[in-house]
């Protein structure tokens, strides 16, 4: 497609964006829905299954009260086809034809098995850019295979470096596997329209591992690297560190307490600190006075004296006490605290978009602040309801629609 500039207000041109992912990339098509792409989500006339994922608005289940779909889908469209069918493709190939950028997120050689993979739609659209987020890959032995979140935080190692020391390997809340993923996919497409539009207008094809992106979150502490360089396997360390000493979350007198100690003089700061209120001498053992590194076999002592301190305390205390020793202290928040906080408060992050049949609702607005890009806030598409608009900009009058919609093809 020719290039657009973007609007006023927004981070992308109108690029037209068809999202056919399931949880694995929804997150991604809502990234560039967030700052001004078009993106139609194109599901089948039933709806998407993420539709039917709880939990639901009031706990009143319906195709349009899915509190998971509400939030993925702001400021998408939606259209319906039954790509299953051969009168389906041929409507596709003519929405794909239109665009810019496919994202889809099925089993390896679906798209090829209904003729509508890369090969064959840049027959109708050279300029396509389609991209696939799949548990493995394209290639490889396990590309067949199938996954879920768990799976996935297995595959990529994760799961060996979060628990416990002597508990099982564990995973992570949410569904941390589909971001890395979706957020590479986001990435690598904006790079590659911006090669398009710069270079010989060529679409091209990407190929997103959820396996490997999240290989690509692990922290400085990369359990592949130490491997290599040490032969040693990273363990896990619940909630400390073997490289930050102390780190963690400590329990407080209401809640949890986060808190991290880097430099010789914040450890200063902290165990005097901490011998001002314990009356604790063990705090001052020279012995801990060094680096992490130095402080690293005394982990466990150093533990229970930071237990014993922060135990007297609120959460609150710690915080800002600590703050004003030049501390890094801060609550573990739940979520009703995040809803209130001054910090989210002050930077506008929380929103309110009201939808005609979920209501109002409350959502974070987006990933940064800028005086010239404000993320755009439209509650989510009922289903289809762009067929007609959309469908008509590909030629298809009121008669064709109607019988489309009577044999279940949209």
């Amino acid at each position: 497609m020719p290039f657009q500039a973007p609007a006023e207000g927004v981070l992308l041109p109108p690029y037209r964006v068809l999202d056919l992912t399931g949880p694995e990339g929804v997150f991604c098509g809502k990234l560039l829905a967030d700052y001004g792409a078009e993106v139609i989500k194109v599901e089948p006339p039933t709806g998407d299954v993420t539709r039917q994922r709880p939990p639901f608005i009031s706990d009143v289940p319906g195709i349009e009260r899915s509190s998971y779909f509400l939030f993925y889908n702001t400021n998408k469209k939606s259209v319906t086809i039954d790509l299953e069918t051969s009168e389906g493709q041929v409507v596709f190939k003519k929405l794909a034809a239109s665009a810019d950028v496919l994202i889809e997120s099925f089993p390896v050689n679906y798209m090829q098995s209904l003729g509508l993979d890369y090969d064959s739609l840049r027959q109708v659209n050279p300029g396509l850019i389609m991209a696939s987020i799949t548990p493995f890959g394209q290639t490889g032995p396990w590309k067949d295979y199938k996954s879920t979140d768990l799976i996935s935080l297995a595959a990529s190692g994760f799961m060996q470096i979060t628990g416990d020391p002597d508990g099982p390997p564990l995973r992570q809340g949410n569904e941390q596997s589909h971001f890395p993923g979706a957020q590479h996919a986001a990435t690598a497409i904006m790079g590659a329209l911006f090669y398009r539009d710069m270079q010989d207008g060529r679409g091209q094809y990407i190929d997103v591992s959820m396996q490997e992106a999240m290989i690509t979150y692990y922290t400085d502490a990369h359990p592949a690297l130490a491997y290599i360089q040490r032969g040693e396997n990273v363990t896990r360390v619940g909630t400390n560190s073997t490289l930050v000493i102390p780190l963690g979350a400590y329990p407080s007198k209401d809640g949890w307490i986060s808190a991290g100690i880097i430099t010789p003089r914040e450890w200063e700061n902290l165990s005097n600190w901490m011998f001002e209120v314990t009356g604790n001498e063990e705090i001052l053992n020279e012995d801990y006075k060094g680096g992490n590194q130095d402080r690293a076999p005394y982990n466990d002592i150093i533990t229970a004296l930071v237990i014993d301190f922060t135990t007297r305390f609120t959460s609150e205390e710690l915080f800002h006490q600590g703050q004003e020793r030049n501390l890094v202290f801060i609550p573990v928040n739940t979520v009703s605290d995040l809803l209130v906080d001054p910090q989210l408060d002050a930077s506008n992050f929380w929103f309110d978009i009201d939808h005609a049949d979920a209501g109002n609702l409350k959502y974070p607005l987006g990933v940064f602040d800028s005086e010239e890009v404000t993320p755009t806030t439209n509650p989510a598409p009922y289903l289809g309801q762009d067929n007609e608009v959309i469908f008509g900009e590909l030629g298809l009058d009121e008669a064709e629609l109607a019988s489309l919609r009577t044999r279940g093809v949209i």
